[in-house]
């Protein structure tokens, strides 16, 4: 009836509490600690060093990948303004001055910039103001790379180069400047008119010494797009022939007198030009994009098929570009398309929407139809949308949820996440 125990009771094991705890194998922790293997001091180093050099080598692989961003002024800029400085986001912020046009507006490293008819303002992810620098532009335009910004205005001669927060330097070209730009290491380059030729184009070392001139006797030129590296850049300006719109096309190496190529466009004019890699620059125009690689006989073509161009986007990050073209005549009914730097289609994204601005990061792309935000995912889902505010005018992604926007009168952010609301859009997030 009851279990016995072998042997009498006085030979029984004598607990050394009232009760043993158990382990969730039903084995005394006690026991349990003796069985446990002991590492050697020998493997736990053989570990953590096999552990630090993983980290070290995934360090170098991502530091050779951003190698050109890992300069000592962004690192410095970020630790100031974004560590140090970080005290809560405080937008919206009113803009100085009285207008900001879309063109003079970025977000560049986590930093808004505008350029108005009065200053130049820096302003951090939290709202702080940065720098605010005197501008006697009375029409400006902004041209930026990374943490370097060309200012200049339209029918002057003056120009500014700042960075984030301070201007580098203060000029004055040799005739009124038509249009120009800034690599990310310095070096600009400014087109201007000439009483000898139509326009003269001028390159500029970091140090503001003149490393290149060529003249144009064939073209306006009026948009202008430096590489990367600053070694080169393309030109393209407008003429006409027989009443029909032409386009020249040169692709200028700042180390050869003579273009590395030309090409002629008929029937079209170039409104906009972009480095999306080292060597392959993209043109946008009134009834193509042009995919033009240094080096290549021939230009490539991407038609917009009799769909009416209603905004564009650069995305260097991803050497890619969208287009917003319109299917019908009001600009509503926009595609979203993304080609890469070989003109190749990569999504479409039909929408029943204006695309008044548009900005892409990474694999979202968003636009603004009045004061409407919509966000989408590369398969066309619809992630959200929401109201940015009276008086929109641009938005720039800084994350796929995150957003700045510049309105009449002030520049805003929107956690796009959180602000979504059923009632405008049913919420896909990413997976």
């Amino acid at each position: 009836m009851f279990k016995k125990f072998k042997g009498h009771y006085s030979k029984r094991k004598t607990h050394k509490t009232d009760r043993d705890v158990m382990s969730y194998e039903d084995m005394p922790l006690d026991d349990y600690e003796q069985e446990k293997t002991e590492m050697s001091p020998q493997a736990v180093k053989k570990i953590v060093l096999g552990a630090c050099i993983a980290i070290a080598a995934g360090l170098i692989v991502f530091a050779f990948a951003n190698r050109d961003k890992l300069t000592w002024e962004n690192i410095s800029n970020w630790w100031t303004y974004d560590v140090l400085g970080n005290a809560g986001h405080g937008y919206p912020v009113d803009i100085i001055g009285s207008e900001v046009s879309s063109g003079n507006f970025a977000v560049s490293q986590g930093h808004a910039v505008y350029a108005s008819d009065t200053s130049f303002v820096t302003l951090t992810n939290s709202g702080t103001e940065v720098a605010r620098l005197q501008l006697t532009h009375s029409n400006p335009v902004m041209k930026n790379n990374e943490n370097r910004f060309l200012t200049y205005g339209i029918g002057s001669a003056s120009y500014e180069i700042s960075s984030f927060d301070e201007t580098l330097y203060s000029g004055n070209a040799e005739n009124k400047i038509y249009t120009g730009d800034v690599a990310s290491n310095g070096t600009y380059c400014l087109v201007t008119e000439d009483n000898g030729y139509l326009t003269t184009l001028y390159a500029y070392s970091k140090n503001n010494n003149r490393i290149y001139k060529y003249s144009f006797s064939e073209y306006y030129i009026t948009s202008v797009a430096i590489n990367k590296d600053g070694s080169g850049c393309v030109a393209t300006g407008v003429s006409s022939d027989k009443g029909s719109a032409v386009t020249g096309v040169y692709v200028l190496d700042f180390s050869q007198e003579k273009p590395v190529s030309t090409y002629k466009i008929s029937g079209d004019s170039v409104l906009d030009c972009k480095y999306l890699t080292s060597d392959t620059a993209v043109l946008v125009g009134s009834q193509a994009s042009y995919i033009v690689k240094k080096g290549e006989k021939n230009y490539k073509t991407v038609s917009y098929e009799d769909k009416t161009l209603s905004n564009y986007c650069f995305n260097t990050d991803t050497s890619t570009y969208t287009m917003a073209l319109s299917r019908s005549g009001d600009g509503r009914s926009v595609a979203l398309i993304s080609y890469n730097s070989n003109g190749e289609a990569q999504y479409t994204i039909n929408t029943e929407h204006k695309a008044d601005s548009l900005s892409v990061y990474k694999g979202t792309v968003a636009i603004l139809d009045g004061n409407v935000v919509y966000g989408y995912n590369q398969k066309g889902d619809l992630l959200y949308s929401t109201n940015s505010g009276t008086g929109s005018k641009k938005i720039v992604l800084a994350s796929d949820y995150t957003a700045y926007i510049l309105s009449v009168n002030q520049i805003r952010f929107i956690d796009l996440d959180s602000v979504s609301s059923d009632d405008t859009a049913q919420t896909s997030k990413q997976e």
